[in-house]
């Protein structure tokens, strides 16, 4: 059994999996140095894209981050 987190792959895509990166605070920098985490993860499993990006921005006074999560595919030409 394949589970996707993708409804239609583009023809000799291969999906790698969900990404996430996540840092401390909710600012003008935070989204662009989460961003870098997650990329540098999903170069890591060998990804040339990441699609279905997802933002979370937790403003609770205690714990204030900033979330990213997507998946990492190998586009093939």
């Amino acid at each position: 059994m394949r589970i996707s987190s993708l409804n239609l792959l583009p023809a000799g895509a291969q999906e790698l999996g969900v990404v996430c990166a996540s840092v401390e605070g909710v600012n003008e920098t935070s989204y662009d140095e989460c961003l870098e985490h997650l990329v540098h993860k999903a170069e890591g499993l060998g990804a040339t894209a990441v699609v279905a990006l997802q933002l979370v921005q937790s403003q609770f006074q205690w714990n204030q981050r900033t979330s990213l999560l997507a998946t990492a595919i190998r586009e093939t030409k």
